[in-house]
């Protein structure tokens, strides 16, 4: 027996926004109610898809071009889907299986885990569950061949970026008089942008043009000091980012060993965080999928400092209805997480072509504030990347920002990519 597909629009999808590989799913199943059956499935969220009735069609079919996954039954005349899994992992070893099966019993479950699968489904079949998994399935696939152009890249760049880092520290010890004007130009510069102490200047200036004495008084239009106002929030914002960052920095760590697991389960507590704006600027984030676990020694707390800072200045300079990728590497015996956002290409973004690298620098702003993110920035003054760069250095780990070409999208697209490199533990 199969569960009918109810009717559903064509039109409205729940995974409008949801990236898939461009490949086809491959059903391999020899029953035609069955195969109806998950061609409505794949119908219904969008996916591609072509059919084999048994293992041997499959495996040739596989050879004349490439697949997202594969949807194999278990039980199948010819070849049945045991076979099949075994020899198709021969030529593809990264392939994905999700196993459908009748035999719902522990021991032949975990047999056909011990296979490399990543799915399996018990029939009959049931249509949400089937959806469900399939739509996870494919987000999992795509996200995994992105995590691997990433490790190609980030192996070619890891060995600069330990340069730049070297460059770095000796930077710091060898020109402390011209760090420190450097910072104090940066600190003249950002004051002034958006609200807060430049906009407060405005203001004042302003007022001086239009005020009428009376009585020995000044008097000002309502707005004005309506205004003021506003932007003494902006001012005492700024004040209490530069204590915190203060705090931060005399602050001592208790590093713990922490899976990596639990470092990831953050993650969906930080989008929480950030629904509003995600909302109002339709960005989507793709969260990773992790499959390995190592230990690494952590201070809590700070990882979550980091970890937001990223996000607020990830989904601050993302172009709308785009896509904010988190994904997970393994890197010469380093834990990397990566945040890849498409940025809003203005006159600014050019100028971070050439400035990737004094992103961490104190004060250090490319844009002007953006009012929308101001309440969501714990540290002000253009410090949220120092401070994460600081906090880091601290767990005996890396920040990295770097410029990149994003070739997941139909159109190349320039985006940005920071890294937080973390040693994993024995």
């Amino acid at each position: 027996m199969v569960e009918p597909i109810e009717p559903t629009n064509p039109t409205v999808s729940k995974t409008e926004h949801l990236r898939r590989p461009k490949e086809p799913i491959l059903i391999i199943e020899d029953k035609r109610e069955n195969q109806v059956l998950l061609e409505g499935i794949c119908k219904r969220i969008g996916a591609t898809y072509e059919v084999a009735e048994n293992g041997k069609i499959a495996l040739e079919m596989a050879k004349m071009k490439s697949f997202s996954l594969y949807l194999v039954d278990l039980m199948m005349p010819i070849m049945d889907g045991k076979t099949f899994i075994t020899e198709q992992r021969k030529i593809e070893p990264r392939a994905v299986f999700i196993v459908q099966t009748a035999i719902d019993q522990t021991e032949e479950i975990i047999e056909i885990m011990k296979m490399g699968v990543y799915d399996y489904l018990i029939k009959p079949l049931h249509v949400e569950i089937v959806a469900d998994r399939l739509e996870k399935t494919l987000e999992y696939v795509y996200l995994k061949r992105m995590e691997a152009v990433l490790i190609d890249e980030e192996s070619k760049e890891l060995k600069s970026q330990l340069e730049w880092l070297n460059y770095k520290e000796s930077h710091r010890k060898t020109n402390e008089v011209n760090a420190e004007l450097n910072s104090i130009l940066n600190l003249k510069t950002t004051l002034m942008q958006g609200s807060g102490i430049g906009a407060m200047t405005t203001i004042i200036d302003s007022i001086e043009t239009i005020k009428k004495a009376e009585n020995g008084n000044y008097l000002i239009p309502k707005e004005y000091w309506d205004i003021i106002s506003e932007n003494q929030e902006h001012n005492k914002s700024l004040l209490k980012g530069l204590d915190l960052a203060v705090e931060t920095i005399q602050s001592n760590l208790k590093l713990n060993k922490i899976s990596s697991d639990n470092l990831l389960s953050i993650l969906p507590e930080i989008v929480k965080e950030f629904q509003l704006e995600m909302e109002e600027k339709e960005i989507k984030v793709n969260l990773p999928v992790v499959k390995q676990t190592v230990n690494l020694e952590l201070d809590l707390n700070s990882l979550k400092t980091i970890l937001h800072e990223i996000f607020t200045n990830g989904l601050k300079y993302s172009k709308t209805k785009s896509n904010f990728d988190i994904f997970v590497t393994f890197v010469d015996g380093y834990f990397c997480l990566s945040a890849k956002n498409n940025i809003i290409e203005d006159d600014y973004a050019k100028h971070l072509l050439h400035s990737e690298k004094k992103l961490v620098e104190p004060f250090y702003r490319i844009h002007p504030p953006v009012e929308s993110f101001y309440k969501k920035e714990k540290f002000s003054l253009g410090l949220g990347l120092t401070m994460v760069d600081f906090l880091l250095h601290k767990h005996n780990g890396m920040f990295f920002i770097r410029n990149a070409i994003d070739h997941t999208t139909e159109i190349k697209a320039s985006c940005v990519i920071a890294e937080i490199f973390l040693p994993i533990q024995n």
